[in-house]
């Protein structure tokens, strides 16, 4: 089950099979390797430590920086694999000193990089945080990386391609950086995933909550549609891509046709009728600041083809960004978070990610902060002179 869901309550809700994506020979592929996992209390890294888990790795090494949610995936994996060697790293990946000690202590042959910001309308109001976590974090990962020969694999987002919110426009930042370092002395690559069936905080878990509380469910348009993959299927794409990706790909699940919102909702209601809860009004509240009527997997800058990997695996291959580039916006977008500029920051993400479009949502709240930024700055320079 997941997240209380049972197999067929998930393959209602997605519209199709959840599918089964990992062999045998892929599982092999992890025993004997040292793995490390950033973000791995959260749903879809804990979900990919247990599944590394039960492959029987030589180590498995668990990076976060919420001390409960590692706490709990340690009790549960101890639990489940006594013998395995399992290291925990309270550490927040944008601290370089940080994740350097926990990669030079865990030396990891295969990285899973899940640590991230996700919410995109929680984003839209903290450009500098969003930046700080899902851009500057995942560079500081790739610089402890170099030459150290290991497999590495961004999980990223569809709200990468052709971004409209500022948390796509980090993932895809995110994801010109680790496919720029292709030639850097380990192998990179970047999985895409939709959105995730249960993963904390979503759609589905929130609407649960409110029905079984008798509240309405909040439904932003019903002709919204988005890709869903169920919990397992985003664990297990991510492991297939680092077991057979060759560096400088881009992994993302055929996840068959875009589910409409309104028939998700609708889909939610026969369930909880299932189960005895309350049937609830929807209520009608309209997309959020950043949020697309359509979501996409891909753009055509994507050149995608078959994989080998699996009938229901996509990759491409597209030209490696120029590393001097992405490096030099990268030092752009420090400065600018660094100073907790939120103007600055929107305008290099838009410098970096050529086909981001802000919302005016987003400027606004930059604007905003920017002010509130400046006003600190001239107190602070009254109070010196006072």
């Amino acid at each position: 089950m997941m997240d209380g869901l049972t197999l067929d309550e998930q393959e209602i809700l997605l519209g199709r099979p959840v599918e089964s994506l990992l062999t045998d020979k892929d599982r092999e592929a992890y025993e004997g390797q040292r793995c490390l996992v950033t973000g791995a209390a959260g749903s879809v890294g804990s979900e990919l430590s247990r599944q590394i888990a039960a492959c029987r790795p030589a180590g498995l090494t668990l990076v976060d920086q919420s001390e409960e949610g590692l706490f709990r995936l340690e009790q549960q994996l101890r639990q489940l694999h006594p013998n395995l060697s399992l290291d925990i790293a309270l550490s927040d990946v944008t601290r370089m000193g940080s994740v350097k000690h926990a990669v030079r202590r865990a030396a990891p042959q295969i990285v899973f990089h899940a640590a991230a910001y996700k919410h995109v309308t929680m984003a839209e109001r903290a450009a500098c945080a969003a930046a700080r976590v899902n851009v500057m974090g995942t560079a500081e990962v790739l610089t402890a990386l170099r030459d150290s020969g290991a497999r590495f694999v961004l999980v990223s987002s569809d709200k990468a391609a052709a971004p409209r919110s500022v948390m796509g426009a980090t993932k895809r930042f995110a994801e010109l950086l680790t496919l720029a370092n292709a030639d850097r002395g380990f192998t990179p690559m970047v999985v895409r995933f939709g959105n995730v069936l249960a993963s904390s905080g979503s759609f589905v878990p929130m609407t649960r909550e409110r029905i079984q509380a008798g509240l309405p469910i909040l439904l932003t348009h019903p002709e919204a549609t988005r890709y869903f993959m169920a919990l397992t299927e985003a664990a297990a794409l991510v492991m297939k891509s680092a077991a057979c990706g060759s560096g400088g790909e881009t992994f993302w699940l055929d996840m068959g046709q875009q589910v409409r919102m309104g028939d998700l909702a609708e889909r939610l209601q026969m369930l909880a009728a299932r189960r005895g809860w309350p049937q609830v009004p929807t209520e009608i509240i309209g997309l959020r600041p950043g949020e697309k009527l359509v979501e996409q997997l891909t753009t055509d800058a994507d050149e995608e083809s078959s994989s080998s990997v699996h009938p229901r695996v996509r990759v491409s291959r597209p030209p490696l960004p120029w590393l001097l580039r992405v490096e030099s916006l990268l030092r752009i977008l420090r400065r600018h978070v660094g100073q907790e500029d939120a103007l600055g920051t929107l305008r290099t993400l838009k410098a970096a990610v050529t086909d981001f479009e802000p919302s005016a949502h987003a400027w606004a709240s930059a604007q905003i902060r920017r002010a509130e930024v400046d006003d600190a700055s001239d107190g602070d320079v009254e109070a010196r002179t006072a």
